[in-house]
């Protein structure tokens, strides 16, 4: 939430079709307030208590660190035939729900969070030996008691890092954390001291928590007496964001860990490496190309890929002027005729190539046609930075009409062999990416390719740290400015791949209003560290934070009359891309039984609303950065815990806002036949929810474009293509329904909306 403001504008919009609350009535304030623990009786404390719990190494289960100053997560922040598997409860969430929930918004989030924060460090730095406090015999009794049967009951748990929702959740569980008291989660006195925003930088949000000084002092003793029994003890349960921490060595392999032992899709250039096979014409997969360049057939073939870019989009230049009418044709033009006959005849090449299989390279070899290429470059930046650029050729009607219907055929023909040509605009503009940093750090855009081939060498030697990837050149713009989405994802198997997608997650804008023509990273990069500096500066219309959580989202496409594409387009692709990545991935993946984690992958929708992949973080920074994230994290983190234990015990037990991706080859023929009749539905004209993702009766969500098929083969040209089509007739049948509700006027402006072409 922004602020208070926005939270009253929401309460008059329409509820969505959804009754389940995000919390259930009785968890309403769960995720922030601490139960009040048993009443303490002070005595004397006897001379040799201090000794009983003196400071003890760690469990051997854990590699010896220290907590850092500021604990600021600021590592790496970090087929397709599926569908989401959805229980009968519903996909949208109650106004009610939603405001009660959101207690922080962006003018109170840093007071509030310092606040509880600052609690916790003087509860912590409390020197409760010296206060004569010690738990009396009973309650003493009761903790020994209660630690004995977590240990019989595998109910011991230990955290590494600074979540305390997580031992929350699970101590309201009856399990037991094993923590030495002599070692906190975090700085105590570097918070004590530290300005209130430094709170942004701790790894989640602290409780908000109306516990006294004596019930903190208690909450110690109680820890330190169960430490007593546990410190020889294996943890059963551990929760770790930092792979690092763990000695994997000394773990009991009965012992649940949130970090998969190894996967390759977290690191730029280890994702490209994983879609390497399907960063072409056979995929599926909606993720904008890469190349990976560690060799010199690498860099050849990245050469390959930007000049086949600059031709197919002087087609469209051409093609493009033409339907608006504009004339490109004059006797003083400043680009020769002869560049159209050359553009013709190399992507007539490269269809040729294509279709034939051809192993030709004449039309490739930039580096012996360096004249030719320089040339045409020179031309063809012209026509992207030069409005008025005309074509040196007398008009007639007659040349135009030819000229656009030659290039209008091969540009149609291009689309079966370029699957990504509607992400490529103009420009042909590319993103270096450093592979090892994140948060922004380091990336460059470019559409000059000796900018580029400089970038990537050193001394003339090429340099393997960068990944080159094709810019999406029509991002879905809110306000005039681009945005990206982080969807939060929990992977507990990978043989057989098991995930659930997360139905929150928060939109991050850019600060200014999106631009080809201008490359400043306020425009393009929607990191939010790095566009916290640009918050001043932005768009009046972009939120204080430069971010919304994904109501906010769905409220505004519903605001322009695309209501029905979240649910039909966005989420599920999110999903099949999600699935896909980590099917990929199983070859190149070591699994350990018992591990689960939490990922965030980062996603760009386009002006026709498909969402591609970008990149997955391995550590999805779950730092109160902003109000969002500080309400967004402690419901995630509980979630966490209700799939992780609840679920694993109990497959009915509620998952929270967690629903899992199941592949449609596990779903009953009934589910199938169910869908046949939404189908006919569909085709009959029926108003159903979706044309391309159909929910039947008992919760499930289906892609209608692979729901047909028993098994299509995955990672296609073909599939990618019918699902592309799935997508213009979806995009199609939105436009009549949308049409159909609104006033002449209204028509107008919606039938001009870009859509697939």
């Amino acid at each position: 939430m922004n602020s208070n403001k926005n939270t009253i504008k929401r309460k008059t919009l329409t509820h969505r079709n959804d009754n389940k609350p995000l919390l259930n009535p009785k968890d309403k304030t769960k995720s922030y307030t601490l139960s009040t623990p048993n009443p303490i009786v002070t005595v004397e404390i006897p001379e040799n208590t201090h000794n009983h719990i003196s400071n003890t190494d760690l469990d051997n289960e854990v590699k010896e660190y220290s907590t850092t100053n500021n604990n600021i997560t600021n590592d790496k922040q970090d087929s397709s035939n599926q569908i989401l598997e959805l229980k009968e409860e519903s996909q949208n969430l109650e106004l009610s729900s939603f405001n009660t929930r959101y207690q922080l918004n962006s003018r109170n989030y840093i007071q509030e969070l310092h606040k509880a924060l600052i609690k916790e460090c003087n509860y912590n730095l409390l020197d409760y030996t010296s206060l004569n406090a010690t738990l009396d015999f009973e309650s003493l009794t009761t903790v020994t008691s209660r630690t004995l049967n977590a240990v019989k009951d595998q109910k011991i748990f230990s955290v590494l890092g600074y979540f305390p929702t997580i031992s929350l959740e699970l101590n309201n569980r009856g399990w037991v954390e094993k923590r030495d008291p002599y070692r906190p989660p975090t700085n105590y006195s570097h918070y004590l001291k530290s300005a209130p925003y430094m709170v942004n930088w701790i790894e989640s949000p602290p409780l908000i928590s109306s516990i006294s000084e004596n019930e903190a002092i208690a909450e110690r003793l109680r820890s330190a007496q169960s430490w007593n029994i546990l410190k020889d003890k294996k943890s059963d349960y551990i929760f770790v964001t930092r792979k690092r921490l763990i000695n994997w060595s000394n773990l009991s392999e009965l012992t649940s860990v949130s970090q998969m032992t190894r996967h390759v899709f977290c690191t730029k250039n280890g994702l490209a490496q994983c879609l390497e096979s399907y960063k072409n014409a056979v995929t599926n997969l909606m993720f904008p190309r890469c190349h990976y360049i560690r060799s010199e057939a690498d860099s050849d073939a990245f050469v390959e890929d930007y000049i086949t870019t600059a031709l197919i989009s002087t087609l469209k230049i051409i093609v493009k002027a033409i339907e608006n009418n504009k004339k490109i044709f004059t006797t003083n033009g400043n680009i020769p005729y002869t560049i159209i006959d050359f553009v013709k005849r190399c992507v007539s090449k490269f269809l040729n190539k294509q279709i034939t299989g051809s192993t030709e390279i004449d039309m490739w070899m930039f580096n012996s046609q360096k004249e030719v290429w320089n040339e045409f470059m020179i031309h063809y930046t012209k026509l992207i930075i030069d409005n008025n650029a005309k074509f040196d050729h007398e008009y007639t009607y007659e040349l135009e009409l030819d000229v656009y219907a030659k290039c209008k055929y091969l540009l149609e023909n291009v689309k079966n062999y370029c699957p990504q040509h509607y992400i490529d605009g103009i420009t042909n503009t590319w993103i270096i990416k450093p592979s090892s940093n994140c948060s922004g750090h380091g990336i460059m855009l470019s559409r000059d390719l000796h900018t580029i081939k400089r970038k990537i060498t050193e001394s003339g030697v090429l340099r393997n740290n960068y990944i080159l990837q094709k810019y999406i050149e029509r991002p879905l713009l809110v306000y005039t400015c681009k945005i990206d989405l982080r969807q939060w994802f929990l992977v507990t198997n990978m043989s057989p791949v098991v995930v659930w997608m997360y139905k929150e997650g928060y939109v991050r804008f850019c600060a200014n209003s999106f631009s080809m023509q201008n490359m400043h990273e306020s425009i393009h990069l929607s990191n939010v560290r790095l566009q916290m500096k640009y918050r001043k500066i932005r768009n009046p219309q972009v939120p204080d934070e430069c971010m919304w959580d994904y109501r906010e989202l769905q409220d505004h496409l519903r605001k322009i009359g695309q209501e029905y594409v979240w649910d039909e387009l966005i989420f599920p692709g999110m999903g099949e891309s999600v699935y896909a990545v980590l099917k990929a991935a199983t070859d190149t993946s070591y699994y350990r039984e018992k591990s689960f984690q939490l990922f965030g992958a980062d996603f760009l929708i386009t002006e026709n609303f498909i969402p591609y992949l970008i990149e997955i973080n391995s550590i999805p920074g779950l730092n109160p950065s902003t109000s969002i994230i500080a309400n967004l994290a402690p419901m995630l983190l509980s979630d966490i815990v209700k799939v992780t234990v609840d679920y694993e015990k109990n497959s009915n037990a509620d998952t929270g806002l967690f629903m899992k991706v199941v592949p449609e080859k596990w779903k009953t023929p009934a589910a199938v036949r169910r869908l046949g009749s939404v189908t006919a539905a569909i085709n009959s004209g029926n108003s159903y929810n979706s044309p391309a993702v159909t929910v039947d009766r008992g919760g499930n969500i289906f892609n209608s474009a692979v729901a047909t098929a028993v098994q299509p083969a995955p990672f296609t040209a073909g599939y990618h293509n019918q699902w592309m089509d799935s997508v213009n007739k979806k995009l199609a049948a939105l436009r009549l329904r949308i049409n159909a509700q609104k006033t002449p006027d209204d028509r107008g402006f919606l039938c001009n909306k870009p859509h697939n072409t």
